[in-house]
């Protein structure tokens, strides 16, 4: 296993100290937290700190997703990732930021190309009018035309797009998805099942299934305890189980990482 090399396919830094950024997420007080107490990692996480967890990992590359950083720009992230890239070498790649949903938003995602490390951008879609507890965006935007023709954009920047979405918004995705078979989609965090009952349960599975039949899907099997900080092995293993199947009766292409930060 010593041998094998990794590439982290997701993990996010974060600088406190520097004043071009916010981390607005991270300063939420106990209570507004969508998964559980942030007290713990409020504190700066650094490429010295990333290195250090995984120095006993053969890590030879990683990719570094938006973390809410830039103060006044989602653009300020990635200019301070780049100057990582510069002096140390990680992270090899960016996945970036850009509201979606504004207009004129094409020049922000030019900002972004410039740094030659951004590889994709990510947006939380995740949304649902009967959970408003446990929404990321404020709307339905896979139905919203502006954040759809901003979508859109991403193929003339060959950028992939990074999904965090709900089971409820599966049919929505699948349909935009279709429409641009040239934007390669990455499925955050196995489809955040954020339920473990039987019924949401099958509507997961059958919602994964669906999204599978796509070729320009792949998907991060991570994630799984965020909404289950008392997890256990056993009540993890349904979930693993039912994305083996899934990945053996759907010509799915899986993918694993490591999600360091919050799961060890």
């Amino acid at each position: 296993m010593d041998n094998i090399k990794i590439v982290d396919a997701h993990h996010h830094l974060w600088d406190l100290n520097n004043a071009d950024t916010k981390y607005s997420w991270l300063m939420v007080t106990e209570g507004e937290a969508f998964f559980g107490d942030y007290a713990a990692i409020r504190k700066s996480y650094l490429l010295e700190d990333y290195i250090k967890d995984a120095q006993n990992q053969n890590i030879i590359k990683s990719v570094h997703v938006q973390c809410g950083g830039g103060k006044d720009s989602p653009v300020e992230e990635t200019e301070w990732l780049q100057s990582l890239v510069d002096k140390n070498g990680f992270p090899h790649a960016f996945v970036v930021y850009s509201d979606l949903l504004k207009d004129n938003i094409e020049s922000e995602i030019e900002q972004h190309c410039s740094f030659q490390n951004t590889r994709g951008l990510r947006y939380l879609l995740n949304y649902d009018s009967k959970d408003p507890a446990h929404c990321f965006a404020p709307s339905e935007v896979l139905l919203n035309n502006t954040w759809k023709n901003n979508y859109a954009l991403l193929e003339k920047f060959n950028l992939s797009f990074d999904l965090h979405l709900y089971w409820n918004q599966y049919q929505y995705a699948f349909d935009l998805i279709k429409l641009h078979p040239n934007i390669l989609n990455i499925i955050d965090h196995a489809g955040t099942p954020r339920q473990r009952d039987e019924e949401y349960l099958d509507h997961w599975r059958n919602g994964l299934k669906l999204l599978a039949s796509l070729d320009n899907i792949v998907m991060k099997i991570s994630g799984l305890g965020m909404f289950d900080q008392q997890w256990t092995t056993e009540s993890i293993r349904p979930l693993v189980l039912d994305l083996s199947l899934i990945h053996i009766s759907e010509p799915t292409r899986l993918r694993r990482i490591s999600y360091a930060v919050f799961c060890l």
